[in-house]
């Protein structure tokens, strides 16, 4: 029978007694709260970071009834009720800087309460929660569990805005007591995206131990592709007959559009959670991620940093840099994969290197359709109907009119975004091929030469070089000198090569020649 989707819901409770479709991490759970004791997990937005903060509560509070049907029931014997202290600081992400403290005072009154502490205005949030934790432990006799869920929200909503400064003391406060009251505590659990240095949880909690890479956990929060089957295979089957294609097509179109995400060098396959789950509810296979993670703070960080949209298919990086800082960090990537914009791909080990790229289709797609605007001028819907018209005229082989419809689109562009050179020109078709979901590659490493764009359509290939007032002919010819269509000669697919002259005077295509073998 198929289970409703907790899409949106973080209450662990409520899923498990409705009945919601349920991944049971509990075994992974277990080894984390058996084998660590002051934890730090990073892992993208809405990808069960909550969810699984929500669980730990449960379990630590003791509520062995919601867990007698998963594989943690197999492991506990004894069920030992802990005081515990949980803070969503997503909560306080929108709130202005002067009204932070207050918030945190609130959620520390109920605790006060709970433990018949009388509150002080004299005292600080620092002081208080601290004095909270001793009186729990006092009062229980047992030591005290914190949980901390989105540490980074608050930082990353001010992260450009000039007013972080102003908000790291506020949570400092609270953060430091982690570190001050260890003795009292038997479980610290802190969940966030990225790292801010000058931030008590990171410069002072030296034993916060950062599991975000490790091969053990890789998997503690999304959807593996085992699991996947385990527990939603008459989804598959349903949405399957709804697409009217084979199951195991159905699961190869998941596994291209939300699976990828590899967070460890052992890069075990894990799927957003919220996206295959939106997509069994819909029945589509829409870009739902973006839909509700697209954080402005990332663009404006990639604006801040120039980022070169063609450098995403490809980026290396040593372990080093996955977590510097973000005050300190000099590169956009960090917090790209941070964030699940982007993901590990290969490792190297003799090299120590990190290979990063797009997770899968979902993100790649929005992401050019996100940056579109800043690279292409004009907005993404009026881009859509530009390359709608582009790509149908493509497809079905009419080149001219496709390129003569391209020609009118970058005639658009405002020129203040056209800097007149090769790159600038590869990037807007790289970004607009990519958008419209062609598989597409760029500056293409051959024998003979590096390949400007090679795009992979169902029916055909197109081999594509582009010069910069010189001319179509010269273009063409290269791609012929250099045999640029040679590695692809065995795919079956007829291949199209197809010289473009753009003119800096003119700010667009010049003209084109083209060689089409299927004609």
């Amino acid at each position: 029978m198929i289970k409703p989707y907790p899409i949106g819901r973080q209450d662990f409770k409520a899923i498990i007694e409705d009945g919601y479709a349920y991944v049971d991490k509990t075994e992974r759970m277990y080894e984390m709260i058996k084998n660590r004791t002051f934890v730090f997990l990073s892992r993208p937005r809405r990808f069960g970071k909550s969810l699984l903060i929500n669980t730990l509560q449960q379990y630590f509070e003791g509520n062995k009834d919601l867990f007698k049907d998963l594989k943690i029931s197999r492991l506990e014997k004894d069920w030992i009720k802990y005081p515990v202290f949980r803070f969503d600081m997503s909560s306080y992400k929108d709130l202005p800087v002067e009204s932070m403290s207050y918030a945190i005072s609130n959620a520390i009154s109920k605790y006060e309460k709970e433990y018949s502490i009388k509150s002080s205005d004299k005292l600080g949030n620092g002081e208080r929660f601290k004095n909270v934790i001793e009186a729990a432990y006092k009062q229980t006799g047992r030591k005290a569990v914190v949980l901390i869920d989105e540490y980074d929200s608050p930082l990353l909503a001010h992260l450009h805005d000039g007013k972080l400064a102003d908000v790291k003391p506020v949570l400092q406060e609270l953060y430091q007591q982690v570190k001050v009251n260890e003795q009292f505590e038997q479980f610290v659990f802190i969940t966030g995206i990225s790292r801010f240095s000058q931030v008590s949880i990171f410069s002072t909690l030296n034993n916060l131990e950062n599991i975000s890479m490790d091969d053990a956990f890789c998997d503690i929060c999304g959807i593996t592709q085992d699991e996947l089957m385990e527990n939603f295979k008459e989804d598959i089957g349903e949405f399957a007959k709804n697409e009217e294609i084979s199951f195991d097509d159905m699961v190869q179109k998941l596994k291209t559009k939300y699976d990828g995400y590899h967070f460890s060098k052992k890069k075990t396959d894990v799927f957003n959670p919220l996206s295959v789950l939106s997509a069994f509810s819909k029945k589509e296979l829409k870009n739902f991620w973006f839909e509700t993670a697209t954080s402005t703070y990332v663009i404006d960080h990639l604006k801040k940093h120039n980022a070169q949209i063609l450098d995403f298919e490809s980026v290396e990086l040593f372990e080093s840099d996955f977590y510097v800082s973000q005050e300190d960090s000099r590169s956009v990537y960090p917090l790209l994969f941070q964030a699940g914009y982007l993901t590990i791909k290969d490792y190297d080990r003799e090299s120590e290197v990190y290979t990063l790229s797009y997770p899968n289709n979902e993100v790649r797609v929005s992401m050019l359709e996100v940056l579109m605007p800043s690279w292409v001028g004009c907005s993404s819907k009026d881009g859509k109907l530009y390359m709608q018209k582009f790509y149908f005229a493509l497809k079905s082989g009419r080149i001219d009119e496709a390129f003569e419809l391209l020609k009118e689109f970058f005639v658009q562009i405002p020129n203040v975004l056209n800097n007149k050179n090769e790159k600038h020109f590869q990037t807007v078709i790289y970004v607009l091929f990519r958008w419209l979901g062609f598989y597409t590659q760029s500056e293409v490493n051959t024998s003979k030469g590096r390949l400007d764009c090679i795009l992979f359509a169902p029916k055909q290939i197109f081999i594509i070089e582009f010069k910069v007032d010189e001319s179509a002919e010269k273009a063409l010819a290269q791609i012929n000198e250099k045999g640029y269509a040679e590695p692809y000669i065995t795919d079956g697919r007829p291949i199209v090569k197809i010289g473009v002259n753009f003119s800096s005077e003119e700010r667009t295509i010049e003209g084109w020649m083209v060689e089409d073998e299927s004609v």
